[in-house]
């Protein structure tokens, strides 16, 4: 594939998720994949769903640097934490991973017919440097009747993924509006993430010319 980007220093994803994978891959990247094993960090009390997000991206991220601090290249270590945030009468509720069936049907009865925000949070360790980001989406669910939502628990596609849905795969059709970027809805707000690779070296532009 030809890409635009060319590597200046190796790159390690934090994560296991295809779809994280297949942005970068998208890209021309080269990569390796070395998921966090370290445990996920639970909320603290009134912690902000940001600050939540940053903190478990960071935790992975500084996990797995610290797996990598035997090597002489030096690699650069991305990692992201998706989360689903739904605020009502109630306040401010994190909607993670479904425990089964009937709980992904619980939390798309919440998300349906309201807006909801998704937060990807990014943090890219390398040597001493050190660097959260992230970007958030509103995405509004039409107000789909409860056997529609129960068809869709039914179908697993929920049972991994944060809020219970999948916009890639096929929990497309819950989303009647999106305010922000479809990327980091997905899990990676790809802009922002070669915006920050190339900034900081990990990147660099290939040069392309051409007999006019």
């Amino acid at each position: 594939m030809i890409s635009a980007f060319t590597m200046l220093r190796p790159l390690v994803l934090a994560s296991g998720s295809p779809r994280r994978r297949a942005f970068l891959e998208g890209m021309g990247l080269n990569f390796e994949i070395l998921p966090a094993s370290c445990p996920e960090p639970r909320p603290l009390s009134e912690e902000d769903p940001r600050a939540y997000a940053k903190r478990c991206a960071e935790a992975k991220a500084r996990f797995v640097l610290g797996t990598l601090a035997g090597r002489k290249d030096r690699p650069a270590v991305l990692s992201a934490d998706t989360i689903v945030i739904l605020r009502d009468e109630n306040g401010s509720s994190i909607l993670g991973k479904p425990k089964d069936r009937n709980d992904a049907v619980a939390m798309l009865s919440r998300l349906s017919g309201r807006t909801h925000e998704v937060v990807t949070s990014c943090c890219l360790a390398m040597d001493n440097h050190v660097e959260c980001f992230d970007d958030m989406t509103e995405v509004t669910f039409a107000a789909w009747p409860l056997s529609v939502l129960e068809a869709y628990a039914d179908s697993g596609d929920p049972l991994d993924k944060a809020g219970s849905y999948g916009i890639q795969d096929g929990g497309a059709f819950l989303v009647s509006g999106l305010k922000g970027s479809w990327s980091t809805v997905v899990g990676l707000p790809l802009d922002i993430v070669l915006e920050r690779l190339l900034k900081s070296g990990v990147l660099g532009l290939n040069a392309f010319s051409r007999e006019l």
